[in-house]
């Protein structure tokens, strides 16, 4: 027997070892299910207080994790008196499932504030014309909340929706599934998107793309595989200042003059499977010459190999994770969002031992409608 293959056999049985040591982690301990993991995210990331109701549900904690809803407030009873007297108005919004929603509004003139409930006032920017802006997230639970809008003089507004539909959606591939066992794949997946680094793993191909230009903006149709992460990557000949649309939810910005090349990748979000519409509109300078859609290997062995390099201990993607090590995974995983130890532990539930394996609660509410800025008032 030569030297080579000793060297294989070496090889081979030290693989079998591995992985029959790995397996043996989980043989005999109880396990985790993605429900009770989705609670202790949401406990661990202090969102149960604000986002959940007084009686809740499992699917309070998949919809404020995974959103995946969209809400338009309709503002055609107010046009008639726009931008003539500064006034306040108020709406009472439904908010049919708890999530963490982005206010996304249509915007004109001077700076206009937005409140919803009792948190801080967010304001628009000062606009030369009409533009959408994104006033930043607020924790909703389910229920009625109350959003009051201030319009100056000179300030208009033309649309305004509540969005959790794609950025910053944080769920397994497919969605959750309450009673499913929690393996490393998912664990992985989860945490990475809820502390906002799959943009860092690797690309794995671009996504094609249909075009349509109208004055200063350009619309690009894709079809996404199953939820997949993606970024926005531009090319410009000259400084250029604007944002991206995604699905009338998701609004990016782009500024190349703070960049130190006129070619840019913007962050990566986390869309469901199907069509989706961005729209880019450039404010200053022209559209880009390149728009590239990226896909980024979001597998789960990908997102193992990535949480790995962030300090957590894995085991196989597909291998099923045992209570003692999801718990110590979640406290690692508080500890680096909050920057901080926890000073009490969240503990997660066991998996029963034996249990009837419960309809798929998955949390897929696509929102496919769409109001092209390009025609904002029809």
């Amino acid at each position: 027997m030569n030297t080579r293959t000793v060297f294989n056999s070496f090889n081979l049985i030290s693989s079998v070892f591995l992985f029959f040591s790995l397996v043996s982690i989980s043989y005999g301990q109880q396990g985790v299910s993605q429900g009770a993991w989705a609670v202790g995210l949401v406990r661990g990331l202090g969102w149960e207080a604000k986002g959940i109701p007084q009686q809740p549900a499992l699917t309070d904690y998949f919809d404020l994790l995974s959103g995946r809803n969209f809400i338009t407030v309709d503002l055609r009873d107010y046009k008639t008196r726009l931008g003539k007297l500064p006034d306040t108005i108020t709406y009472k919004v439904n908010v049919q499932h708890s999530g963490r929603y982005r206010l996304i509004t249509y915007v004109y003139g001077n700076p206009l504030m937005f409140t919803i409930d009792n948190e801080p006032t967010a304001s628009s920017t000062l606009s030369s014309g009409w533009n959408y802006e994104d006033m930043g997230e607020f924790i909703l639970k389910r229920g009625v909340h109350q959003l009051s809008i201030t319009i100056p003089r000179g300030g208009s507004i033309g649309a305004l929706y509540l969005s959790s539909y794609a950025e910053n959606a944080i769920q397994p591939e497919g969605g959750w599934v309450a009673a499913k066992a929690l393996d490393y794949g998912t664990e992985a997946r989860t945490m990475a998107l809820a502390m906002d680094v799959a943009g860092q793993l690797p690309v794995r191909g671009q996504i094609p793309s249909t075009t349509k230009a109208g004055q200063n903006v350009q619309e690009f149709v894709f079809q996404a595989p199953s939820d997949p992460v993606i970024n926005f990557s531009m090319t410009f000949s000259r400084p250029s200042k604007g944002y991206v649309m995604v699905d009338n939810s998701v609004v990016v910005p782009y500024d190349t003059s703070v960049e130190q090349s006129f070619q840019i990748s913007l962050k990566a979000i986390n869309l469901s499977q199907g069509q989706h519409i961005a729209y880019l509109k450039a404010l200053s300078g022209q559209a880009p010459a390149a728009f590239v859609i990226n896909q980024h290997n979001d597998t789960p062995g990908a997102f193992v190999s990535l949480m790995r390099t962030k300090g957590f201990a894995m085991g196989f993607a597909y291998q099923l994770v045992p209570l003692n090590s999801a718990q110590a995974s979640l406290g690692q995983f508080i500890a680096m969002v909050t920057k901080k130890t926890p000073q009490n532990a969240i503990y997660l539930a066991a998996m029963p031992a034996k249990q009837t394996e419960l309809p798929s609660q998955r949390v897929l509410r696509t929102y496919h409608e769409s109001i092209s800025p390009m025609r904002p008032f029809e």
